[in-house]
């Protein structure tokens, strides 16, 4: 049985506006008022609300009495659903893994914990001289790579922050211990928040903290990270 093709293209542009819609509410806390959905997303008023009026009608919306627009229980809901299925490690492990792999240096992915930083995920090469810490590890804030980014980032979102670039990438050498050397990036998530550190580690002297093609790989795994923790990176 054929489709009509047009019937499709309108379903799939009313998803869209659906969503633009939705999305228009990102960002800055607070209500939206009709001026500034039109502003937002580029629709008319006329077109923003006979949308409003589905989304009050399933809880996604609320319309207060001035007219604003809030965001509805049901969006809290699915929040929660999110994450009651959001496991940090079921994201980062396999990008841990595959710089393991790329690059034959140990990855990790660390979170701060008032003045000391936690080793929470893990990936080694498997060879006898390498960077060995186990993830759980608790140590203290220094001057290691990992450590600049989790004071530098901590608290911030991508808005203060800009586009994640091979800049954005602290290198070390000999800090901490004389024989680490470490390149680290942050990484974000929902609400666009800074969520960790994804670093590579090696031996000073055999590990070369100025490798642009470290610095674009560990780049490019930060990207997708936050992307799939849901960051809103382009």
């Amino acid at each position: 049985m054929e489709t009509d093709k047009s019937t499709i293209d309108r379903s799939v542009a009313a998803a869209d506006r659906s969503l633009l819609i939705l999305e228009a509410f990102l960002g800055q806390s607070g209500p939206r008022t009709l001026v500034e959905l039109e502003q937002l997303t580029g629709l008319f008023k006329s077109v923003i609300l006979r949308y409003m009026l589905s989304f009050e009608a399933r809880g996604f919306i609320r319309k207060d009495e001035r007219g604003l627009y809030w965001l509805g229980p049901k969006v809290f809901q699915l929040g929660k659903a999110f994450e009651a299925s959001f496991d940090i490690s079921r994201t980062m492990q396999p990008i841990l893994d595959r710089l393991m792999q790329t690059t034959g240096e140990s990855a990790s992915v660390y979170i701060r914990d008032g003045e000391w930083r936690v080793c929470m995920l893990r990936a080694e090469p498997d060879r006898a001289v390498r960077v060995a810490t186990r993830a759980g590890t608790r140590l203290p804030i220094d001057g290691t790579a990992t450590s600049l980014v989790l004071k530098k980032f901590d608290g911030k979102s991508l808005d203060d922050v800009g586009p994640l670039s091979p800049t954005t990438v602290v290198a070390t050498a000999g800090k901490g211990d004389p024989l680490l050397a470490s390149l680290s990036i942050p990484f974000f998530g929902p609400g666009d928040l800074f969520l960790g550190a994804l670093t590579l580690a090696g031996i000073n002297g055999h590990f070369d903290v100025q490798s642009k093609r470290y610095r674009n790989l560990l780049c490019d795994e930060a990207v997708s990270a936050s992307k799939l923790l849901g960051a809103s990176i382009p």
